[in-house]
């Protein structure tokens, strides 16, 4: 019998769970290896941090789902490939060995910027770390008067800002005082004139002061590329993703910055019984923003060309959509978002999103409820 393992519980492989459930495999053994019972819904943790969901609300249990599809799960962390061996290590020591290996394990915050800072830092990624982290400080109550300052200016650093901002603004000992360092090339640099400006009002709506400078860590202050110095009581890194050290001595071809290069069917050139998705890796053929909205749509194609490989079937190409819907959350129950040269707006778009969200992380609780 062969055996696929799934290194990670990311986005695209809960997608490939689902399409394994619909249709098992057969003749294979099905592994999910995955540091965390939770997988984290990272679209909806601002939604959790402004007080809209419960965390419960945003999570998935990952072994209903794993159960459901025929797979086991072992909770543990990987700390080494193998390729040429076809094997993998684990934390607990253990080595294990696959036919067909899939890894969605996301990545880890990109904190070299800030590598120089003797302060406390707080990384958004991974999830599961961030989590009792951020809820620990929510709870300690002593958040008036300090000073945040969040460096990251895309989507997840404007999201969480101004989550922050709102929650902090329904606190009976008020919030903390919100700097967003959004870098040289200003808020939302990846997206459209429009969105950027819809977002830079939500921001002051709810008095997010925002720095279109670069910082690095200098000692106990962030030196701005400005020239001034900037105090911070915590500084929040959404400063973009990183790679896992380990995958830089797998074997397998990576990019320049390490991360698992992968074709269009999402199979690594190097080492064709290795796929990839979602974070971890980076396209030959074009460049894709590391978003869920990406990874999610690539399960489908990743889960056919799985089954595929081990079946000896031909595989799929993903293609991307040319326009993508995204949607930033604003604090309170509105949002922005764009399509294509579209921006826009409002209430309506909070519902909108929150539907999208939920309906994904409601697609995986009936597992568990099937299994209570």
């Amino acid at each position: 019998m062969k055996r696929l393992i799934l290194m990670g519980a990311g986005h695209a492989h809960l997608v490939v769970l689902q399409h394994f459930l619909k249709s098992p495999l057969r003749n294979v053994e099905l592994v999910l290896v995955t540091p965390s019972r939770w997988q984290y819904y990272s679209g909806m943790i601002p939604g959790w941090i402004a007080g809209h969901y419960t965390i419960d609300e945003c999570r998935i249990e990952v072994e209903p789902v794993v159960r459901a599809a025929g797979g086991r799960l072992i909770l543990d962390a990987v700390v080494a490939v193998q390729a040429d061996q076809k094997q993998l290590r684990l934390a607990g020591g253990e080595w294990l060995s696959y036919d067909a290996l899939s890894i969605d394990i996301g990545a880890r915050t990109n904190l070299s910027s800030l590598n120089g800072y003797a302060g406390p830092v707080l990384s958004i990624k991974p999830l599961e770390q961030f989590y009792p982290q951020w809820q620990q400080l929510a709870e300690s109550g002593n958040q008036a008067g300090k000073h945040l300052v969040i460096v990251g200016g895309g989507a997840a650093g404007a999201e969480l800002a101004m989550a922050i901002a709102y929650q902090g603004q329904r606190r009976p000992d008020a919030g903390p005082r919100i700097t967003l360092i959004a870098g040289e090339q200003g808020l939302l640099p990846d997206f459209g004139r429009r969105l950027r400006k819809l977002t830079s009002k939500a921001l002051s709506r709810l008095d997010i002061e925002r720095v279109d400078q670069r910082a690095t860590g200098a000692g106990e202050a962030l030196q701005l590329s400005c020239g001034q110095t900037l105090q911070a009581d915590l500084i929040m890194a959404v400063t973009g993703a990183a790679p896992f050290d380990f995958l830089a001595t797998s074997g397998l071809a990576t990019d320049d910055k390490g991360f698992v290069l992968v074709n269009a069917c999402h199979q690594s050139p190097s080492h064709p019984d290795v796929f990839a998705a979602g974070d971890a890796c980076s396209r030959v053929d074009q460049s894709l923003n590391r978003s869920g909205v990406h990874a999610v749509r690539a399960g489908p194609v990743l889960a056919a060309n799985l089954r595929a490989f081990l079946g000896g079937g031909s595989l799929s190409t993903f293609k991307p959509r040319t326009n993508t819907l995204y949607l930033i959350a604003c604090g309170g129950k509105t949002a922005t978002g764009s399509y294509g040269l579209l921006a826009f707006s409002g209430k309506w778009v909070w519902w909108l999103k929150d539907r999208i969200d939920r309906g994904f992380v409601a697609g995986f609780l009936r597992h568990r409820d099937n299994q209570m």
